[in-house]
This record gives C-alpha cells, sequence and structure tokens, in this order.
C-alpha cells in the first residue's frame, strides 16, 4: 500500500469546494492507497528563525516545539508528499511557504555532492517523492512554470523526484480527479 500526503497549504475557506471534492476522493476506499490531508491551516506552524538548532543543539529536530513534528513524521511515513497551495502573487501561499523552510531539519547541515552540485547531506535513508498541485483559477503559465521550478530545487534539496506539477483551476470535480488519479 502507498502513503500519500497532502499538505493543503490553503489559507482560508476561499476554495472549501475544491476542498470538500478532495476529501471525497481521499475518502473513496482506495485499498492501495492511504491518502492522508494535513490542512495546515489548522496546525500551530510558527516561522523558521534561523536559529539551526536543528543541525546543531537538537539534530533532526527543531527548537520550536510546535505542530512541525506532525507534518515531519507524517511525511517521512509517506511514498508521496503533495504541496497543495492557492497560487498568490505568483508563488504558494505564506503558509505553505513557511512549511517547506521547516524543511530544513530533514536534511544534515553537511555538504556532499548530489547529482553534480552541493546540497546538504541526507539526513535519512529514504525520502518520499514530491508533488505540486497549484491552484490558479487564472491559469497563469508563467507563474505556475515559475513556481514548478523553484519546487523542483526543493525536491533535490530534500533528495527526491518532483514527480507531480498540476496547475488547477480550483473546481470541485478537478480536486476530485486530481486526487483519484494520485
Amino acid at each position: 500500500m502507498s502513503t500519500i500526503t497532502i499538505l493543503n497549504g490553503i489559507p482560508d475557506n476561499s476554495f472549501a469546494e475544491f476542498e470538500s471534492g478532495m476529501e471525497r476522493a481521499a475518502n473513496a476506499g482506495d485499498s492501495d492507497r492511504e491518502i492522508n490531508i494535513i490542512r495546515l491551516r489548522d496546525l500551530d506552524i510558527r516561522y523558521c528563525t534561523g536559529c539551526w538548532d536543528c543541525w546543531v543543539k537538537t539534530p533532526g529536530l527543531c527548537a520550536q516545539r510546535d505542530d512541525m513534528e506532525i507534518v515531519y513524521r507524517t511525511v517521512m511515513r509517506s511514498d508521496l508528499i503533495v504541496f497543495l497551495s492557492p497560487l498568490t502573487l505568483g508563488f504558494v501561499s505564506a503558509l505553505t511557504k513557511k512549511t517547506c523552510d521547516r524543511m530544513i531539519p530533514l536534511v544534515h547541515p553537511y555538504i556532499v555532492v548530489y547529482r553534480g552540485e552541493f546540497h546538504h547531506k541526507s539526513r535519512y535513508e529514504k525520502y518520499p517523492k514530491m508533488g505540486l498541485m497549484l491552484i490558479d483559477p487564472k491559469r497563469n503559465e508563467v507563474d505556475f512554470q515559475n513556481t514548478r521550478d523553484i519546487f523542483s530545487r526543493l525536491s533535490i534539496n530534500l533528495k527526491t523526484d518532483l514527480e507531480l506539477a498540476l496547475s488547477l483551476q480550483g473546481s470541485e470535480k478537478e480536486a476530485y480527479d486530481a486526487i483519484s488519479s494520485l
């Protein structure tokens, strides 16, 4: 059975129908996969302060004892993580960005050559594949491509691949279809 975790970075109820379709699809009962949806707006996730305790004082653990602990555990038990966010001012929501920034404890501070570039050393043997779903009713291709490129780079930093990048308009049917296709 594969485990898929969707990190829902929609900051408010502006896409309630989309979220409803996503929940319906996740609960449709496919026995080959487990879909976890973490609604980030319901969690206490603080901004990274750049203290580097996660590398020095408490390796792999953020000094901020907030709900990111839930996110870390769920992410590392997954086969695929999908960042879901509305496209806001040409990028993901602040909630999604804050969550991405807080992923730094998942790697070591030490530098190694990875795919011909310098990157942080892996902390874990296996990392989940990564996906990106952007809700953009206007479907701005440049903003989508720029955000996709940044998440492709993030996937390299997290020692994985960006397996999926979708631009969605935000309908309930689109959500159901996108989640069902995972």
